[in-house]
């Protein structure tokens, strides 16, 4: 029900007013009808399904709400019908600067990333990856190069087939099996198709052959062999012959 108005005329006691019980007949009644009325009905509510409600409680009588605060970067400014939420002046674009080119990057650009030769790249939950697809190995590629030297560490080299090079500095330590093609410039320890070069080193350097042993079968073999014989020189030697008997092996 409506509250009720007192009548009480144009001016005083003109008579066209309420009466006085009239008048206190409707005061009783917007008494009772403000008595009637539940305030505990007043709220306010959030509406929408996302987002941060700005209401917080009602309080008896006071319904009480959050503040609006600015957070890094973010201004606010407010009039009598409205909140002004802004964003400072910060980074208005990015420049993104590669080995050859750049891009700017401003609020409606886009960046592509693609991949090269053997690079692929891909986004996956956010996440940039940036892979390499090429041969990681020696066995996958057909026609491996070196830009330095190689280091092998103290490792072999096993089953080599032919080596091939214009000339191969320092000392070359282990067993060579197989051809090698091209100048060897240092010192090769080991064996060259089974036999240590080390032992040809007398015969490269002069003509020292070692101890000769030969096969001594009877007593006249044995004086011969212990026997020092002046063989003259090579300029005028002597023409004796004699027979040092059968080399051993």
């Amino acid at each position: 029900m409506a509250v009720q108005l007192i009548n009480i005329g144009n001016v005083a006691n003109d008579g066209t007013g309420d009466d006085l019980r009239e008048a206190m007949i409707k005061i009783n009644t917007n008494f009772e009808e403000l008595d009637l009325r539940d305030d505990e009905q007043t709220s306010a509510s959030n509406l929408g399904d996302t987002g941060e409600g700005l209401f917080l409680r009602r309080n008896v009588y006071d319904l009480e709400f959050k503040k609006i605060s600015a957070g890094a970067n973010v201004t606010l400014t407010a009039d009598d019908n409205k909140i002004v939420i802004a964003a400072d002046s910060g980074v208005s674009d990015l420049t993104i600067t590669a080995d050859t080119g750049s891009v700017v990057l401003d609020d409606s650009a886009a960046l592509t990333i693609s991949g090269g030769a053997d690079i692929s790249t891909a986004i996956v939950d956010g996440v940039l990856t940036v892979a390499y697809t090429g041969v990681t190995d020696l066995v996958s590629d057909t026609t491996p190069q070196l830009s330095a030297d190689l280091d092998a560490q103290a490792n072999n080299l096993l089953n080599v087939g032919t080596i091939t090079t214009t000339g191969i500095n320092g000392p070359v330590t282990g067993n060579v099996t197989g051809n090698v093609t091209g100048d060897l410039t240092g010192n090769v320890t080991g064996l060259v198709h089974g036999i240590d070069i080390r032992t040809l080193l007398s015969a490269a350097n002069g003509a020292d052959f070692g101890t000769v042993n030969p096969t001594i079968t009877n007593i006249i073999e044995y004086i011969t062999f212990n026997t020092d014989v002046e063989w003259g020189t090579f300029i005028l030697p002597n023409g004796a012959s004699f027979d040092l008997g059968t080399f051993a092996v």
